[in-house]
């Protein structure tokens, strides 16, 4: 949401946009974590009826009204208080809350030394909550492209999946091609369990560390789902180069993530997303988004000239880059 401002063109110091923009998106997820959205669902209340649904004081509560009418959230007429545009779901607006002001904390120290205070899975532990957060929105997301992806992929009779975490591709993967197997290869502390719903003898778990433990060979895919924004050039440069070693001679390496040159008719808001986004991985993992065109070049430097671009429509942000061995 914007709020109804001048541009900045007329005179509107950038900070000061900047300021109210964060004070409307600080409201918004109080009315998030208070329940208001959800107290309108069934219909406009007075301000005195919704203060009494969320248990706040009816002057508190009339106070944060009007700083969502203002910022374009909700209505408030002679009929009551009505939901204007609604936030994005709770889980997603709350996790980029807590990435934002308490992940960030303290990303001055991250950026001087160019090492995390505290890893992001660190951090995450330390908050149980925010931790079931991300895996629903990670299953949600690797449903919403799993037939994408399903019919790009090459045909496969096994599948190595690194960094796949629970499984949550490869358990979609597997519901949609009934003519692949799958070991999912992650760091003991990540891999602690597959999903419930991982179909039975056909996707084991294998704990290791990918960068430095044995991958096996003669795989006829291997899958680097949202794995490399994790890791610096060399370091993916060297993940490239272990995965091509476990491929079999016609097999392919899969890689999903961001592409830190978005396409142009996306506009502005795409730019912001990728330079939030880099700057939290940067923050996490002293990692980032790498662009698509530099990682078909260091899977060329592995061997894998052949790379195709598979746009995502679920995720326009997102694409599938599959290379595999000159035939």
């Amino acid at each position: 949401m914007t709020m109804p401002l001048p541009e900045a063109s007329s005179g509107v110091p950038a900070p000061v946009l900047d300021r109210l923009g964060a004070a409307g998106y600080r409201a918004m997820i109080a009315g998030v974590r208070l329940g208001v959205f959800t107290a309108l669902e069934a219909g406009p209340l007075t301000v005195e009826e919704l203060a009494t649904v969320v248990g706040g004081d009816p002057d508190g509560v009339r106070s944060l009204v009007n700083v969502l009418v203002t910022f374009g959230y909700l209505r408030h007429d002679e009929h009551g208080v009505t939901t204007a545009a609604a936030p994005g779901p709770p889980d997603l607006e709350l996790f980029w809350h807590e990435v934002l002001f308490e992940h960030w904390a303290d990303i001055e120290d991250t950026i001087r030394t160019g090492t995390p205070r505290r890893g992001f899975y660190t951090w995450l532990r330390e908050r149980p909550a925010t931790a079931a957060r991300l895996r629903r929105m990670l299953a949600g997301a690797a449903a919403a492209l799993a037939d994408d992806i399903a019919a790009a992929l090459p045909p496969a009779a096994t599948v190595l999946d690194i960094g796949g975490g629970h499984g949550d591709h490869t358990v979609e993967l597997c519901r949609r091609r009934p003519d692949v197997t799958v070991t999912v290869f992650d760091l003991p502390e990540t891999i602690t369990a597959l999903r419930q719903d991982a179909p039975p003898g056909r996707m084991t778990a294998r704990a290791g560390d990918y960068l430095t433990d044995d991958l096996g060979s003669g795989h006829d895919l291997v899958l680097l789902f949202n794995v490399l924004h994790g890791h610096r050039p060399e370091e993916c440069r060297e993940i490239f180069r272990r995965a091509a070693t476990a491929l079999s001679p016609t097999g392919s390496i899969a890689v999903l993530d961001h592409d830190r040159e978005p396409p142009a008719d996306l506009g502005p808001a795409a730019a912001g997303f990728l330079g939030m986004f880099d700057l939290t991985l940067w923050q996490g993992h002293a990692g980032g988004v790498h662009r698509y065109s530099d990682l078909a070049a260091w899977l060329g430097e592995a061997g894998l000239t052949e790379t195709r671009v598979v746009p995502l429509a679920a995720s326009p942000l997102e694409k599938l880059l599959i290379a595999g061995r000159p035939s």
